[in-house]
């Protein structure tokens, strides 16, 4: 016979053990210690989780610290999330501001607020509308960053299909403030099939299709098949393999 698993709510201030839950909620400020297997985990207040975390879904609406791992099929930071362990799920979504101390891997990343991965970030889709930060490769089949609130920072990036571009305000004070605080993208390399640049500085961007849009200053660019330059591109050496 199955054990029945119990739920889980903390509503004032107030610890629990870790174990195997159904749903998991964090409205108050709670913490729990040790490692927890559970369906769902929703912190909507300030919730610390001591061990590893693993659940079908994760949502974080209030500030959420995850001391280990995290494992979910479905993560979404709504609010504030720390977590210093990896990251694994098939959906990661970032609304709020998400720090993730090491790799990050995913079939599907999206950032529409702030996320920093301190470590690699692996996955087949990264769309990011919001600000992103990876302290190592970021590495999928498709990436698509639009630039927008404060430069991106990226060490190495390895793709498929790689397109970055700016935001462009849809009324005209904002398009005259934008032009004035541009923000960018930062990467020491870049490496793929079909490369799109604005507003990027690199030092090496190598490809089969390579594109160099306005805004853009790389040291040396190495292609296969295409080149393009904007003129309002800077491009030290463009060389065809």
């Amino acid at each position: 016979m199955t054990e029945e698993k119990k739920n889980l709510t903390i509503s004032g201030s107030g610890s629990a053990p870790g174990g195997c839950y159904e749903d998991v909620k964090i409205n108050g400020s709670g913490k729990i210690q040790g490692d927890i297997i559970c369906k769902s985990i929703d912190i909507n207040g300030s919730g610390r989780l001591s061990g590893d975390a693993k659940a079908s879904s994760i949502v974080i609406s209030g500030s959420g610290v995850i001391e280990r791992n995290a494992i979910a099929e479905s993560l979404m930071v709504n609010g504030s999330c720390r977590i210093d362990g990896n990251v694994s799920g098939e959906r990661i979504q970032v609304n709020g501001r998400g720090k993730f101390n090491r790799d990050v891997h995913g079939e599907q990343v999206r950032v529409s607020g702030i996320l920093t991965v301190g470590g690699e970030l692996e996955a087949e889709d990264v769309i990011a509308e919001g600000p992103l930060t990876v302290g190592g490769l970021c590495s999928a089949e498709h990436i698509e960053i639009t630039l927008s609130g404060i430069t991106s920072r990226i060490k190495e990036i390895g793709c498929g299909t790689l397109s970055v571009r700016r935001r462009f305000p849809s009324n005209f004070i904002g398009q005259i403030f934008t032009g004035l605080t541009r923000k960018k993208l930062i990467v020491e390399s870049i490496e793929g099939d079909e490369i799109f640049l604005e507003d990027t500085e690199a030092k090496v961007v190598r490809g089969n299709r390579v594109t160099i849009g306005a805004g853009c200053s790389i040291g040396k660019v190495t292609y296969k098949t295409d080149y393009k330059k904007d003129e309002k591109a800077i491009v030290q050496s463009a060389i065809k393999e």
